[in-house]
């Protein structure tokens, strides 16, 4: 059935433009951290956000996982109006929107299949539905030897991986990371915003938040600058080498 109300922009996204933000102001009480804010990620490409500490990196992610209603502006997140969608809208959308926070929170004793699998048993799956797919996830961030351990007994890089397959684990449209390399070797570093990167491949957008701007060319990706709330126009990166993940 088709769908005519202004907070449903099917044709944008459909078009592959996943966000969407026109002058864009957000913040938390009286702050307003983010000011104009002008953004566009779309399928198949990777957006990574770089800056000082306090530039407002996080409050960007927030934004953007719809977890932080915007102020004022225009905001179209995976074809819905922020300023005018539904509670329901948001919710379906927020559901198609993989996060991977700076400090991935598990059930420490269960298992990282079973920890992956988390949010599949949320949407109602049953483990013969799912067991198959997140076996591959599992492997495909190298913890295939892992996988009935409890998370408990991983490394921190480890738990990164761990994150990063549980966020792809409904098939998001959107995946965001919030400063996903904090605390990690410049090897790992690399290993994981390479692994997120990955994404791309099967369509999916993905947007990378991070101090470090020396990653900035471990893919072919869009650079943008953020300082005090206010974000830059992007630059287009091309990925220095070819470096193996694992």
């Amino acid at each position: 059935m088709p769908r005519t109300r202004a907070s449903i922009e099917t044709d944008l996204f459909e078009r592959g433009v996943l966000v969407r933000l026109s002058n864009v102001d957000a913040g938390y009480g009286a702050s307003t951290v983010l000011m104009g804010i002008d953004f566009e990620a779309r399928a198949g490409e990777v957006n990574f956000i770089t800056g000082p500490a306090a530039a407002g990196k996080t409050t960007f992610t927030h934004l953007l996982r719809l977890a932080l209603p915007p102020r004022s502006g225009r905001s179209v997140i995976l074809g819905v109006d922020l300023m005018r969608a539904r509670a329901r809208e948001i919710a379906d959308a927020k559901r198609r929107v993989g996060y991977v926070a700076e400090n991935p929170v598990f059930i420490e004793q269960w298992s990282t299949f079973d920890n992956v699998a988390m949010p599949l048993r949320m949407l109602g799956q049953k483990p013969r539905d799912y067991a198959e797919d997140v076996r591959e996830l599992v492997e495909f961030v190298g913890l295939g030897g892992a996988a009935e351990l409890p998370v408990e007994k991983l490394s921190g890089a480890e738990r990164r991986r761990a994150a990063i397959a549980r966020a792809l684990a409904a098939k998001p449209n959107l995946i965001l990371a919030d400063d996903p390399t904090a605390g990690m070797s410049p090897a790992d570093g690399r290993r994981i915003v390479r692994l997120l990167s990955e994404m791309r491949r099967v369509g999916a957008g993905v947007v990378i938040a991070s101090q470090d701007d020396t990653l900035c060319d471990v893919s072919p990706m869009w650079v943008w600058r953020i300082d005090r709330g206010r974000l830059s126009q992007p630059e287009q990166t091309e990925a220095a080498d070819a470096e193996a993940y694992e």
